[in-house]
């Protein structure tokens, strides 16, 4: 099992320098992602190539490369294009810098953003929309030679492990895995108490489909009306030993990646998360 590192790098790749990368090796990470601020299409050759040298001095794989891009599920066909293009831009864009995974998020229909909740996300025809610009991504990814990693939430067309794994397989894509991140899929309270069933669904139903395992944990809030939040690694209430022992069950190496912390947090999450996989006696590197 390996540790992966997102939210490190959210910008526009300027701030990428050998500390930064250094900083994680030092943790002891064995990968690092990138979420980009700006459209892949304004990121210059020479940051490219200095942002790939970079990895390439410390021996730091990069795992996964993000980017902002228009909705790709809107009913307004020349936004939904633009989405697309963009998409397709970080495609082109993780194969100059010799990124093998492009990440893909369904986007949502509520205008503020792509993870808030709209009614119309879980229409069929959102999901056609959805699928028809998969197929257009994975055009270039496929030109391109690179996998295409989709970000999943139970507030997005891919709500659940059956839209899931429905939608890759309506592409008929083998270039087409997602990130599991059970955390996203703590939607109300039954679950919140007792995740197993959740985990084990998700990965019976797509586990073949995995690239990586996306991993935080969780609380309740004591407010009206049900709030369920995001807290650093090993304070709340995720089942990490059903996670890893599905993992370890088809994919003894792959990686578990932490994302959405703060940095000055990201080495306690990592101290906690290692030491959660040691005690279940897991090999890591």
């Amino acid at each position: 099992m390996k540790i992966g590192l997102l939210g490190l790098i959210m910008s526009d790749l300027s701030d990428v320098n050998y500390n930064k990368i250094r900083w994680a090796a030092e943790l002891g990470f064995h990968g690092v992602g990138a979420h980009l601020t700006v459209p892949a299409s304004t990121i210059s050759d020479q940051t490219a190539e200095r942002v790939k040298s970079v990895f390439a001095d410390q021996n730091m794989p990069f795992l996964q490369l993000w980017g902002p891009y228009p909705c790709i599920v809107s009913p307004d066909e020349n936004v939904r294009r633009a989405g697309v293009e963009g998409a397709r831009d970080i495609v082109k864009l993780a194969a100059r810098m010799g990124v093998t995974e492009s990440g893909v998020r369904p986007t949502s229909l509520n205008p503020n953003g792509d993870w808030w909740p709209h009614p119309d996300n879980y229409k069929p025809e959102t999901e056609d929309r959805l699928v028809r610009s998969l197929n257009e991504i994975l055009q270039t990814a496929e030109d391109y030679g690179i996998t295409i990693v989709l970000e999943t939430h139970v507030t997005t067309t891919l709500n659940s492990a059956h839209s899931i794994r429905r939608v890759i397989e309506r592409t008929g894509s083998k270039r087409l895995k997602i990130n599991l991140d059970p955390c996203n899929f703590v939607g109300d309270l039954p679950t919140a108490f007792n995740p197993a069933p959740m985990i084990n669904e998700m990965f019976d139903m797509v586990g073949e489909y995995i690239a990586t395992v996306h991993v935080k944990d969780y609380y309740l809030e004591d407010r009206f009306v049900v709030h369920i939040s995001e807290t650093v690694i090993g304070t709340g209430m995720m089942d990490f030993a059903t996670i890893f022992r599905r993992l370890h069950e088809i994919k003894p190496d792959g990686y578990v990646v932490m994302e959405h912390l703060p940095v000055g947090l990201i080495p306690l999450a990592k101290r906690n998360l290692t030491q959660k996989i040691q005690e279940l006696g897991y090999p890591l590197g």
